[in-house]
């Protein structure tokens, strides 16, 4: 019988991990493959946790479905992740079981295997397919896996196992897997002999296949399971290009001679052997008057130098030379050319000849100067212009502007037209119609459009702007840029509303005087047959009369006259207020006089219907104002109150407290029939209101309210007023104090 001593050295001796925990989960043993892998000691262990060597790689319902397992008495089997002392992770497969006495489990005992390379070479497994994948997919080539098809261990033909798209793009298919070679190439030639080669050993061959009209070259090798690999690439262009070479060989010497390019080959020491009858017409000389001659002895000094110093810098790297240069013909005339120097290797790559080919750029040269010229005077007309021009694409941000332009919409002299946007300097409510406008520009809908907005500056000024935009470039048919012309219509828009606000006022105020004079005409209508028809009576029968009836038509002649003097005096004021004639003329002066002086003007007015004219200013009122319009203020709205009261009724006059000594409120207030709501609204406004009849049918025009509140306003105050119909009627006039 093996004893326990003799067990534990041969679980010791074991290259698996062993551990052995008790219920609460702390390590009574390991052995020594444990402190080999991860290098704690024995002692360091016992009594510790497993979970020291967590990775925390698995998850809390890993560890709860481990433990439902163990504590059930079953054996749970698993992967860890776990952690050496140093750190290094470690895969293991794991074993757990319990350890039963007597039926009751008293501990666990885990055995493990590092599994850790197996792992690596699954994961390496995994990377090294998703890279041969990723090149079978993605190869520039086409990449197709075969395998026979046979029928009495003959070959027939070819299945596709697998594919790549750049092989079905080749053979115009959308997919090949699954497909026979004869189904998508059906014209592939010696099929059954060229299979057995392939499945043999590598391949390597170029075939035309009339039924793609392609030149393909395939390589294939031989794999596992009767299986081979094949790329296919389509050399067709390669192919052709080769054709076309052979053929423009043969066209070259024709195409050189007759080429209206200046042609000629020398060696290193000037020595012209070649130059084709272009070069020859072009000096007026023949071919052969050329061959032998030294190219550097037809040149100038200086023109020679700069031959020999580019030729030095050839070099079978550097085999091409550029440059420009002026030559004086015969005739005496200078000319431009352009010439491409070109090294000729013999069959060592040795330097043998040089080869120039020449342009004569004359008139291109004398084309750009005047274009230049041209350009600059566009410039100094594009600067220098009235009209503000800004170039923008397709997003609005500028690519060029003039001055005008900067000056409009105060761009730093310094700002770059591309750190500004066209929308930024536009008002949010138009943004949206803009950008419709520019879409369809752009898109070609329209060819241009004109309109008339409020710009706003990059410093924040607002002026209007009359802009006109319309394409100016193309690429692959689709505008790329716009050209704006704006110019500043501030002043003339203003001078428009100016003139539309005249307009109206000129309108309102015609409509007024028709209304006013009509009114007029018929108000002055009364007390002139009064004044004309007590008059005539007083004139041709004055004895027949008593002296009780004199004085009554005297009276009534007397009234009439002032009522006519009232409107024609409103009538003249009102005119002078029109023509901008009516200002203030301010001054300091004692308030409770002048009312005084107003309430006698009015007396006799008052007492025809026995009404109480009062002044309730008890002391001192200095007003800053201008005094006739101050008097004409009181007398109207007194006269007014006398107006609509009821006989032996009361109008006063008076000033309202205030602690502000800036400012003084007189009130003016009747006790008669009121106003109506709807004419408090309008009672200053002579558009819409003209005077009711008094409570004596007396008339009136509604001029002195008018009136009244102009004056009220000029000398820097405010009119209210407040009613009451059947009640009476307050106004309230606040002015300007010492």
């Amino acid at each position: 019988m093996i004893q326990l001593d003799e067990l534990q050295l041969a679980i010791n001796e074991l290259q698996t991990i062993v551990v052995v925990t008790d219920l609460k989960s702390r390590i009574r043993y390991v052995n020594n493959a444990f402190e080999v892998k991860y290098g704690y000691k024995r002692d360091e262990v016992i009594g510790q946790n497993p979970r020291i060597l967590k990775s925390d790689y698995q998850s809390k319902a890993f560890y709860k479905e481990m433990w439902k397992t163990i504590l059930e008495g079953e054996t749970w089997e698993g992967i860890f992740l776990n952690k050496t002392k140093s750190g290094r992770l470690v895969w293991e497969e794991a074993k757990i079981s319990p350890i039963k006495k007597d039926g009751k489990v008293e501990g666990f005992i885990a055995i493990k295997e590092d599994i850790t390379y197996k792992k690596e070479l699954e994961e390496q497994f995994r990377k090294e397919k998703f890279l041969l994948d990723e090149l079978f997919d993605n190869a520039p080539v086409g990449v197709i896996l075969f395998e026979p098809i046979f029928i009495d261990n003959i070959i027939t033909d070819l299945k596709v196992v697998k594919a790549n798209a750049v092989a079905a793009e080749i053979f115009y298919r959308s997919e090949l897997v699954d497909l026979s070679l004869r189904q998508f190439l059906h014209d592939f030639p010696e099929l059954e002999i060229r299979a057995k080669e392939m499945l043999a050993e590598k391949q390597d061959f170029e075939l035309y296949f009339a039924s793609i009209n392609k030149h393909l070259n395939m390589r294939s090798f031989p794999l596992e399971n009767e299986q081979f690999c094949m790329y296919v690439n389509d050399v067709t262009p390669y192919k052709n290009s080769i054709t076309a070479l052979e053929k423009s060989e043969h066209r070259y010497s024709s195409l050189v001679e007759d080429s209206p390019a200046l042609i000629r080959r020398f060696n290193k020491d000037g020595i012209i052997s070649y130059v084709n009858q272009y070069y020859a017409d072009y000096f007026n000389k023949t071919p052969e008057q050329f061959i032998g001659a030294n190219l550097f002895n037809l040149l100038s000094k200086d023109k020679k130098n700069q031959l020999k110093e580019s030729l030095e810098d050839l070099s079978i790297d550097n085999p091409i030379a550029e440059y420009q240069q002026d030559i004086l013909l015969p005739d005496g005339n200078i000319r431009w050319q352009k010439w491409v120097d070109r090294v000729l290797t013999d069959s060592e790559g040795n330097i043998e000849e040089f080869q120039s080919v020449g342009m004569d750029f004359t008139l291109l040269m004398q084309a750009e100067k005047t274009l230049a010229e041209q350009n600059n005077r566009l410039d100094a007309i594009f600067d220098n212009a009235i009209l503000g021009i800004g170039v923008m694409d397709n997003r609005g941000v500028f690519t060029m502007a003039n001055a005008r332009f900067k000056e409009m919409f105060e761009f730093a002299s310094d700002d770059k037209p591309d750190s500004h946007n066209y929308f930024d300097h536009i008002f949010d409510d138009e943004v949206e119609t803009a950008k419709i406008n520019f879409a369809k520009l752009f898109d070609g809908v329209i060819k241009k459009f004109n309109v008339q907005r409020k710009f706003i500056t990059h410093t924040g000024k607002e002026f209007w702007g009359d802009i006109f935009a319309s394409p100016i470039s193309k690429v692959n048919g689709k505008y790329t840029e716009a050209v704006g012309l704006i110019i500043d219509i501030t002043e003339k828009y203003k001078m428009e509303v100016e003139l539309k606000d005249s307009e109206q006022k000129l309108k309102k105020l015609n409509n007024t005087k028709d209304k006013l004079f009509s009114v007029i005409a018929h108000d002055i209508r009364n007390p002139f047959n009064a004044i004309l028809g007590f008059s005539t009576l007083l004139n041709k029968k004055v004895n027949e009369f008593s002296n009780q009836e004199i004085k009554e038509f005297t009276k009534r002649i007397l009234e009439a006259s002032e009522q006519t003097y009232k409107l024609l005096e409103d009538l003249l004021t009102w005119a002078k207020s029109q023509l901008g004639q009516l200002t203030a003329r301010k001054m300091i002066f004692d308030a409770k006089g002048i009312v005084n002086e107003c309430i006698n003007s009015l007396l006799t007015t008052a007492q025809d219907k026995n009404i109480q004219l009062i002044n309730k200013i008890t002391g001192p009122s200095m007003v800053a104002a201008d005094i006739e319009m101050f008097k004409f203020m009181i007398r109207n709205l007194m006269h007014n109150g006398i107006k609509f009261s009821h006989r032996d009724s009361i109008v006063e006059c008076g000033i309202i407290p205030s602690t502000n000594t800036n400012k003084v409120t007189f009130y003016i207030k009747d006790y008669g029939i009121g106003i109506h709501a709807d004419k408090l609204k309008v009672l200053f406004n002579l558009d819409e209101f003209l005077s009711t009849n008094g409570t004596s049918q007396e008339k009136g025009t509604g001029l002195g309210l008018s009136l009244s509140k102009e004056m009220v306003e000029l000398n820097g105050g405010t009119i209210e007023v407040s009613s009451q119909e059947k009640i009476g009627s307050e106004f309230r006039i606040t002015l300007p104090a010492k």
